[in-house]
């Protein structure tokens, strides 16, 4: 019976001869087979396997039963592994020999196995980062040691573990590129923002928040900031640092700030610029303390680098600010706004967040030379109106992409 199944194996490889012909790129693992039994003894179909491979197996007594096989066209080691798993049994390598066993007998071998200790300097990675990962791999043995201050792990375990960890570290320890994000926060006259050379392309988004601190009142003359943010990138051709020059020469426009920061490709990061404001309150005892809460532009970000070279950006734009009607008993009003979202940017363009207006109230002055003065008449030339000055935060972020070889230097 034994040699009807061996027939029937082999009957199948010749029938697929065409299949099997070993070619340029059909060698190794890649040579495929195919094979149609019916409830053949697994210690047959492993022969048969080797032979057609030309490959080294060998199987340990408990290694046997049935299997039933209908495979069409695939990499012999493929077939072997799919015939090994409906049986429990498992392949182990080892200098060109196959071994197939059970996983109890694997198990057994690993804990007879004496233990090896071996220590990574890890250059580019963060060592606890790889132990999460590598933690997974361990055998029940098996330990994992991290030291930060060194950047190092110490690993211990069986030598076979060992041997892969080394493939696995020098895999995962490569350079990453990195992102220089240049940010520019800018007040502009809302009148004259059009001239900065802005496509508003991406939309409006909103989200806006409003937090009452509590503390003394004030009236800082400033309207509560809009909570709509609005995404645009700037328009080739435009030389944003001569138009801001010309604005500010005129005083349509102040560079508050333009801090950058270097990124890891997939790290986070924080941008931010205002100020920090003290607030009194009383505690329950009556005391007075004091507070310290931000009123500012902040921006977290967190690029990644796809293969065409192009930077997938989450942004996190919130802009804080004290509302000039603060007429909350014992408290101030803190109106911010704050959205999340991902653009993706190519090389070194730019994105604009915008929408945010500030209204600052006032009263001007106003007299007619020589004529005010006269008695009891100037005041008919001399009186006040009411002035209103509109101003947008733009924050200008653009992404630099620094190669991995360029990054690590």
């Amino acid at each position: 019976m034994q040699r009807n199944w061996i027939a029937i194996i082999f009957l199948s490889i010749l029938v697929c001869s065409p299949v099997l012909a070993v070619g340029p790129n059909d060698t190794g693992y890649e040579r495929r087979i195919s094979m149609n039994v019916e409830q053949a003894d697994i210690r047959t179909v492993l022969r048969s396997i080797a032979e057609f491979s030309g490959t080294n197996i060998v199987a340990g007594s408990e290694v046997t039963g049935p299997v039933t096989v209908l495979l069409n066209n695939v990499p012999w080691r493929e077939a072997l592994d799919n015939v090994l798993q409906i049986n429990d049994f498992v392949a182990v390598e080892d200098k060109g020999v196959i071994r197939v066993t059970t996983h109890k007998d694997i198990a057994n071998a690993a804990q007879l196995e004496a233990l090896g200790t071996h220590i990574y300097k890890i250059k580019y990675a963060r060592a606890e980062t790889l132990k999460k990962t590598l933690t997974k791999l361990l055998t029940d043995r098996g330990k994992i040691e991290s030291d930060q201050r060194a950047n190092t792990l110490i690993i211990t375990d069986i030598p076979t573990v060992i041997e892969s960890m080394n493939m696995i570290v020098t895999e995962l320890d490569q350079p990453t590129a990195q992102v220089l994000v240049e940010a520019k926060i800018v007040q502009v006259d809302a009148s004259r923002s059009q001239e900065l050379g802005v496509n508003w392309s991406y939309g409006n988004l909103e989200n806006p928040i409003a937090t009452t601190r509590a503390g003394a009142n004030v009236d800082l003359g400033i309207n509560n900031p809009t909570g709509s943010f609005t995404f645009g990138k700037l328009q080739n051709g435009i030389d944003l640092n001569a138009t801001l020059s010309a604005l500010e020469e005129d005083n349509s426009a102040e560079v508050l700030s333009q801090p950058s920061v270097l990124i890891n490709d997939n790290e986070d990061a924080q941008i931010t610029s205002g100020k920090r404001i003290p607030i009194n309150r009383l505690d329950e005892s009556g005391n007075i303390i004091t507070e310290f809460y931000d009123v500012a532009v902040k921006l977290d970000v967190t690029p990644h680098i796809n293969p065409n070279n192009e930077v997938l950006m989450t942004l996190n734009p919130e802009v804080a600010d004290l509302s000039g009607e603060a007429t909350v008993a014992g408290g101030i009003i803190i109106l911010t706004s704050e959205v999340k979202t991902t653009l993706l940017v190519k090389d070194g363009e730019t994105v604009v967040i915008g929408g945010v207006i500030r209204s600052k109230e006032g009263k001007l002055n106003r007299r007619v030379p020589l004529l005010h003065a006269i008695p009891l008449f100037g005041r008919l030339f001399d009186y006040e109106v009411e002035t209103s000055d509109k101003s947008e935060i733009l924050v200008f972020v653009t992404p630099r992409v620094i190669p991995a070889d360029m990054a690590n230097r």
